[in-house]
Order: structure tokens, then sequence, then C-alpha cells
């Protein structure tokens, strides 16, 4: 590629007017579809009582997931192709109109359809957002800016429960969704404005839309049958064998057909960049160990604590400061020195003895040291999630810088939803074998068949309605009160060792992302959008010419 072929950072053609308004636009569409699941998880009791349909719950959030994980590679390779400008609106557009869905929704199985066309919507978002910043910038100076949505992310986790609850308390539910329609306008109108255009010159190519089915399928599947084979039909059942069978067949065919297709969704010669498959297997390990394992963190606060689901939430609230805080130092310091090796490999350092920490956890531990923990666990992360982003985008020529910034969060979620159906096996099994093993004989033989098992849930107790109807049975025995508290201190003292079990595989995880972050090369960040030569990095060919035009699309 010839440097004339290169196109110019975006930034470079910007006033600095209007590169700030973009900026902050680009910031308040992250933040409002970051925010969305913790406001939605907040008013979800208020949800139920109106609309009914406790048996769908989880899909209110499984579905959310599902379609923004589908729609995210196969938006940065369309929008490497056809520009982000046209996408950033369109996300914007479809997350709007499934937040009004959402907010008029008569039922449950609305309510979950309307999520769905949410979750595309926030799926390009934040595809788009990454991508657009790999076009404002160099990926030396990206660095200065990286961290600024990075601590946007962490915003919207602090803020989200808290705008979530004065919204159910004091207007309604429907206004946690509604809320964003007026901000999406905002977007839309000030991103039309001030985002320029990306125009093509040659003919339009031809876009792999069997490999975006294909992949499409397989990412379900997957996804499918991790999340129903901890919640509904177990590890063993033919139907999550099926989907696990599924996905692979479905991979497969998608590996033959990318590799055919001279406009991969997600080019194969990609994944012999050594940062890049580094860095995403990467984030797949810190996904599945660090906050994976963390989703189970209120539970042990809820449980073994007594806490109440405010107090836990402020437990983990830490998190998110803590990151918010390192990935704007992270970034500026990654742009100064124009490395990153050293960087990555402290953040990951600190996460894993925050995690190794967390496997003490025990029944009357006070939760502000959880929470001094948690705020440790975000500094090292603060210092990792942009970074990668950084590593991926540098490691490729500008016309992938799409698909390889989309492939960061889809390897991101999946590991999300690894470590979450992994470790939901590990506290169902540890707490199982600690609570019988912490129950005397006489106590399990007096307590009937039914109620016991009610009893081999760890989460019984934040089951209000349940866990009532189950002391009341255990009261009604002879000698019941008794029984009652050796059952439930047990399960508290049960749930602990569960949950430092599951910290104990984190660690090990966050350790595999650590071996991943020694095994990165510390290639000097670019400070021009010019690709690495192709003999280093397996670069694919020429840059279709694209041009730059600060008008509408």
């Amino acid at each position: 590629m010839t440097p004339s072929a290169i196109p110019r950072p975006t930034r470079e053609l910007m006033g600095p007017r209007q590169f700030w308004l973009l900026m902050a636009t680009l910031m308040l569409a992250m933040f409002v579809s970051a925010m969305n699941q913790q406001v939605v998880s907040t008013a979800m009791p208020r949800i139920l009582s109106d609309l009914g349909g406790f048996e769908l719950l989880s899909w209110v959030f499984t579905i959310y997931l599902l379609t923004s994980t589908v729609v995210t590679p196969i938006t940065g390779k369309l929008s490497d192709t056809y520009g982000r400008k046209p996408f950033m609106i369109g996300g914007i557009a479809i997350f709007m109109i499934g937040s009004i869905a959402s907010g008029l929704a008569p039922s449950m199985l609305v309510l979950i359809s309307a999520r769905a066309i949410q979750g595309i919507g926030g799926g390009m978002i934040m595809a788009s957002v990454f991508s657009t910043l790999g076009d404002l910038f160099s990926p030396a100076e990206r660095g200065k800016y990286m961290g600024l949505f990075t601590g946007t992310f962490a915003m919207a986790s602090v803020s989200g429960p808290t705008i979530g609850g004065l919204l159910t308390d004091h207007v309604g539910w429907r206004w946690c969704f509604l809320v964003n329609v007026p901000v999406a306008i905002l977007a839309i109108t000030m991103i039309s404005i001030h985002l320029p255009s990306r125009k093509r010159t040659g003919p339009a190519p031809r876009i792999d839309f069997l490999g975006a089915i294909l992949l499409s399928v397989a990412t379900t599947a997957l996804l499918l049958a991790l999340s129903w084979a901890q919640k509904a039909f177990g590890w063993s059942a033919p139907e999550t064998l099926g989907l696990f069978a599924a996905s692979a067949l479905f991979v497969g065919l998608f590996i033959a057909q990318e590799g055919r297709h001279p406009e991969a969704v997600m080019p194969l010669h990609l994944f012999k960049i050594r940062e890049f498959w580094v860095a995403n297997m990467l984030v797949v390990a810190l996904g599945a160990g660090g906050f994976g394992a963390i989703q189970y963190l209120p539970t042990f606060v809820q449980t073994s604590l007594g806490a109440s689901a405010t107090a836990s939430g402020l437990v983990t609230t830490p998190q998110s400061l803590g990151m918010l805080l390192t990935s704007v130092i992270g970034g500026q310091i990654v742009a100064r020195r124009g490395k990153y090796r050293t960087q990555t490999i402290i953040g990951l350092i600190v996460t894993l003895g925050a995690t190794a920490a967390l496997t003490q956890l025990h029944v009357g531990q006070p939760t502000w040291q959880i929470a001094g923990i948690m705020m440790v666990v975000g500094f090292g992360s603060g210092l990792v999630m942009p970074t990668m982003s950084l590593v991926i985008q540098n490691a490729v020529s500008p016309q992938f810088m799409g698909v390889a910034t989309s492939s960061r969060q889809f390897f991101m979620q999946i590991g999300n939803v690894l470590g979450a159906a992994i470790f939901g096996v590990v506290l169902a099994t540890s707490y199982e074998s600690a609570f019988e093993a912490k129950v005397p004989a006489e106590a399990r033989a007096a307590l009937p068949p039914a109620t016991y098992e009610q009893f081999l849930d760890p989460t019984l107790s934040l089951n209000q309605r349940v866990f009532t109807r189950v002391q009341a049975e255990v009261r009604a025995l002879p000698d019941g009160e008794a029984i009652l508290g050796i059952a439930t201190k047990a399960q508290r003292e049960a749930v602990a060792t569960a949950v430092a079990r599951i910290f104990i595989g984190g660690a090990i995880l966050v350790g595999l992302a650590l071996a991943f972050a020694f095994a990165l090369r510390d290639v000097p960040l670019r400070r021009t959008r010019a690709p690495q030569p192709v003999a280093q990095h397996g670069a694919a060919g020429p840059l279709p010419g694209p041009q730059v035009a600060s008008g509408g699309q």
C-alpha cells in the first residue's frame, strides 16, 4: 500500500468544536447502551409485578445478550465496507425502536421481543463506537481517548442501578426504557451533522451474507447451549448436547465459507497475526475468569452475609470506579509511551492478585473489605481492557478496522457467557456437597425430602416467597426452630465455600490471560494509520481507496 492510498485519520478533517461535539455524542450513545442492562435489573421486580411471567425472567436478559453478540462482528465487517455512519445511526435508531416497544410492552413476551430489537441496536452501537475511534486517530494517539470510553462504560455500570431505581420509584418502570428516546434522537442528530462520511470508490464488493448467517447460527446455538445447560436442561441433556453439536457444525461451515470468500465477515488471515489472536484469547480468558466469576459475588453477599440487594450493588460498584480511574490514566500512559505490553502485564498481575484474595471469602467477612478488593480488580482490568482494543487495532490494516475492533467485543461477550455457565456448575455442585457435609445426619433425616431439596438451591433465601414457605414448613416440625437454624447456617457457609471455589477457577483463568499477555510482542503503536508490513503481520491486500467527506451519508 502506498502512502497516498492510506486514509488520513478522520480527526485531521475536523475542527476542534466538531471533534469534541462528536466525541461527547459517541460517549452519550455508548453510555445509554451500556447502562441498559443495569437499569433493567433494578426495575425487574416492578416489571414482574405488572406483567407477570416470572418463568420468562431470564429471557429478558438472555435475548439482549444473544442478539447484541450475534450482530457485533457483522456490523464490524459491513461498516468497514460502507462506513461507520449508517451503522452508528442505524444502531441508535433500532435501539430507540426497541426502547419504545419495551416501554409500551403489554406482556412479558412482547417485552422479550422488544429486548431482542434493543440488543441488535446495542450491539451495532458498541461495535460502531470503537471502530469509529479507530478511524479518528492513529493507534498511538488513540490511547488518549480509548480510556475515556472505557471510563464511560464504567460510569454506566455505576450509575445504572441508581438511575433505574429513581425512574422506577418516581415515574414508573416503563420510563427506564422510554428515557432512551430523547437521548437517541439527540445522538442521531449530532452524529448526522458531525461524523464525516466515508464514500467508496470503485465497484461495490460482494458481501458474504452466507458467512454472516453461519456465524449467527453458530453463535446463537453456543450461547443458548451455555445458558440452558446451566438453568434449564443440564449439561448432559440431549438438548444441550445437540446445541453444542450444532454450534460446532456451523463453526466448521463458517470457517470453510470464510476461507473461500473474498469479502469474508471475519477474514481468517487475521488469525495469522499474532497480536490479533493472542489479544482476543486474552480477552476470552479475562472475560470468563474475571467478569464471569464476579457475577456470583452478589449471591455470596446476599446469602452468606445476609446483606440486601442494595448492599451487594454497593460492594461491586468500586470495581467500576477503579476501572474508570485506571482506564483514563492508562490510556494517557500508553499514548505517551507508544507501547502496551508492560501495562497489560501489570494490569493482569493486579487483577490476578485481587481475584486470588476473593478465594478467601467467608461468612462474617466485612463488606468493606470485599468492596476494597473489587476496587483493586477494577484498577487491574482498567489497565487491560482498553489496551486490548489498541493492540488489535494496531495489528491490522485500516480496511479491517471494524471487523478487528468488533472481534474484541464479540470474544469478550463469549468469554463472559462461558465463565458464567461454567461457574454456575461450580456453584451448584460445590454448594450441594458442602451443604450436605455441614448438615448433621439427624437434621437431614428430620427434614421431609421435598423440603430438603429446596435447601439444595443456593439461591433459596433470595426468593423470599419460597423461602418464607420453606421456613414455615421446617418450623412446623418437632424441634423445627433448631433444625431451621442448622439448615440456614449450613446454607450460608456452603454458599461461601462454593463462591470461594468459583474464584479459584477465576484466578486460574486470569492467570491464563496473564500467560497470553507475556506472549504478546510489544509492537510500537503506529503514529500514522499506515498498516504494518505484510511480511511481519500477514495483513491482506490493498485498501480499496476510500474517501472521506464531511457531508451527509
